[in-house]
């Protein structure tokens, strides 16, 4: 996936994450409203990845046995996000999407192998810079991953 820019994340999200206009019209009527006028209304990405993302739907297919393929259309978008400069979509994508890979052993192993180039490096870095203890609980070289 190309680089998403910030204008048109809300749009890129609608056209490539399965279910997303359904989820999106399940998010509270504030925070919803202000989605969907992205970016004319002063919006939250931090809020929007959360609410409308990663809670009702990247955790739960990450959680999801068999493995649900829907994750390869969610992990393209993170790409998108990852390839853009913006400071502030790279703190957004560390904070609420990468640090809730975290939750177990299992949901790290299956986004590691659902990452894209653009994507895994950034999660290896963060991993090796703040949690080495995981890396090397779960035996991964982060030089060999990358």
């Amino acid at each position: 996936m190309e680089k998403i820019e910030f204008a048109s994340i809300v749009q890129v999200y609608l056209r490539t994450v399965p279910h997303a206009a359904d989820i999106l019209r399940e998010v509270p009527e504030a925070h919803r409203s202000n989605f969907e006028a992205w970016p004319d209304k002063e919006t939250d990405l931090f809020d929007f990845l959360s609410m409308a993302f990663v809670r009702p739907i990247l955790l739960p297919k990450l959680r999801d046995e068999p493995v649900d393929r829907e994750l390869d259309a969610c992990f393209e978008f993170i790409e998108g996000l990852a390839k853009s400069s913006n400071g502030y979509v790279d703190n957004a994508l560390y904070f609420e999407v990468y640090e809730q890979f975290l939750e177990s052993r299992e949901i790290l192993l299956k986004a590691l192998q659902f990452c894209r180039p653009v994507t895994r490096r950034a999660l290896l870095e963060m991993l090796t810079e703040h949690y080495p203890g995981t890396l090397e609980k779960m035996g991964l070289d982060p030089r060999a991953e990358m």
